[in-house]
């Protein structure tokens, strides 16, 4: 075939073929921008005072997780220096996203070998999957102050044959939300949005996010949800945990909310049964916010989040599905819930 019918058979009716279809069908750039979709009023208790709020579907993404972009632009920020050369196992420390996405993606750099250090309350489901996408877990229990996974991954990634991506301070990582993702939203809400809200895990959704916005011609306010002390959310972390971030994502972050796991998971169950399968981490990114709005209700303050349409434009991340922690759901949730 010409390559200029391969481009239109791609772009047109999303096809991708050739020795690259793979790598094609995987790379943000190919495919069309993840779904920006406005929560039915049952569940914006704010549509009323004129708020309305968007998911941002990044689940949606080819494997199913928001994980997969930074994954990838990390991989092809190290090929790039040369980084990659020699290497036959990459280490991570994750709670499991971006390292099932690194198993899947790595394959596509010639490397076959993943081994990841997971937290030891890791959701079963989750850790099937890493299984099914070849990862080679490690459970570990740590308390702060103790010699952490991540440093224990940055330590295992300095030995001959490994690379460790150090996702949680590698600028590959907010850099991949800075061009790619949040114009993305820019775009897809015609430049009116007010309000971005994401939870804090390595944090580089935020702070890239945030890097873009701070760009754009009218104030973009962020809102970060941390986890409830004593608490556990998938893909989450508390303040105590977001210590060992070597980003500065404080300087990203203009409120911060505190969620619990019941909660989450309540959100996420709300966001399921009307239509859009966001797992825990979304349903956590969704009660930061709506908290958010109440304080700022509580404060006759909704005001100063306004458009120049008058409206309030919020949107969240969904960057996850349930299917990996059905079974902590009913762990989470009363009988009379479901």
């Amino acid at each position: 075939m010409k390559s200029s019918h391969n481009r239109r058979t791609r772009f047109e009716f999303n096809v991708f073929e050739g020795p690259d279809s793979i790598k094609e069908f995987l790379s943000p750039e190919s495919g069309s921008p993840t779904p920006l979709v406005e929560l039915p009023n049952h569940l914006n208790s704010f549509h009323g005072d004129g708020a309305r709020i968007f998911a941002k579907l990044a689940f949606l993404s080819p494997l199913l997780n928001v994980k997969a972009l930074p994954a990838l632009n990390m991989l092809r920020a190290a090929e790039s220096n040369g980084q990659l050369q020699g290497v036959h196992t990459i280490v991570e420390s994750s709670s499991g996203n971006t390292v099932f996405s690194l198993a899947v993606l790595a394959s596509l750099f010639g490397i076959h070998r993943v081994k990841a250090f997971v937290p030891f309350d890791i959701a079963p489901g989750k850790l099937d999957m890493l299984r099914l996408a070849g990862v080679q877990p490690e459970m570990k229990r740590g308390a702060l102050g103790e010699f952490s996974a991540i440093a224990e991954a940055r330590e295992a990634g300095r030995n001959p044959g490994y690379f460790s991506p150090s996702q949680y301070e590698n600028e590959a990582n907010p850099s991949v939300f800075e061009n790619c993702f949040a114009p993305e939203i820019w775009k897809q809400t015609r430049g009116r949005p007010t309000i971005f809200a994401a939870g804090l895990g390595t944090t580089g959704t935020m702070l890239g996010s945030a890097r873009f916005f701070r760009r754009c011609p009218h104030k973009v306010t962020t809102v970060a949800s941390i986890c409830a002390p004593n608490e556990a959310v998938p893909g989450v972390r508390s303040r105590a945990k977001l210590e060992e971030i070597g980003f500065d994502w404080q300087g990203a972050v203009d409120s911060t909310m505190e969620v619990g796991a019941k909660e989450s998971f309540r959100r996420s169950m709300g966001l399921c049964r009307s239509g859009l399968l966001g797992g825990p981490g979304s349903g956590f990114a969704l009660a930061g916010l709506l908290q958010f709005l109440q304080i700022q209700k509580e404060n006759s303050d909704l005001d100063r989040l306004r458009n120049d349409n008058g409206e309030i434009v919020a949107t969240f991340v969904c960057g996850d599905t349930p299917i990996p922690y059905l079974d902590k759901y009913s762990t989470y949730l009363e009988a009379e819930e479901f």
